[in-house]
């Protein structure tokens, strides 16, 4: 009885500090930090019939650069834990119709991604379980 009364306090506290430790990983903002191509959007291949690249930066400070035949367009990005939040989102000065649709249709799914899943390495942004757009790391 003794043992077990001096015992039990030793094995509640070490549950309370083990139990409570959870590893994650490496944290999302770590994983987006880079050169990303987007390519799936709204599930349609960008890879395909000469689309073209289009390709978005994240930065440590928490900046976002996006680039394509087009132009360039910039915004801001925070993480949570599997969330990722976009906005202050601007976009370039396209006049080309087909690049300047594509760019529209990014930003849009940018603005209402509230998770991601990450995929063989590649990134997905969804919302409400739905992929919305497709990124593959970009060697830089």
């Amino acid at each position: 009885m003794k043992r077990l009364v001096t015992m039990f306090p030793t094995v509640l506290m070490a549950y309370a500090v083990w139990g409570s430790v959870v590893f994650l990983g490496v944290p999302l903002s770590s994983r987006l930090l880079g050169q990303w191509r987007v390519v799936e959007l709204f599930g349609q291949d960008l890879t395909v019939n000469g689309q073209q690249a289009l390709i978005i930066r994240f930065d440590k400070d928490g900046r976002l650069e996006g680039r394509s035949d087009c132009g360039t367009f910039t915004g801001v990005w925070t993480t949570a834990p599997d969330q990722v939040r976009f906005r202050a989102l601007r976009p370039s000065r396209c006049d080309q119709a087909g690049s300047k649709a594509i760019e529209q249709r990014v930003l849009h799914a940018m603005t209402v991604t509230r998770e991601t899943r990450v995929v063989n390495g590649r990134v997905m942004l969804m919302h409400e379980g739905r992929p919305l757009v497709m990124l593959e790391p970009q060697r830089t």
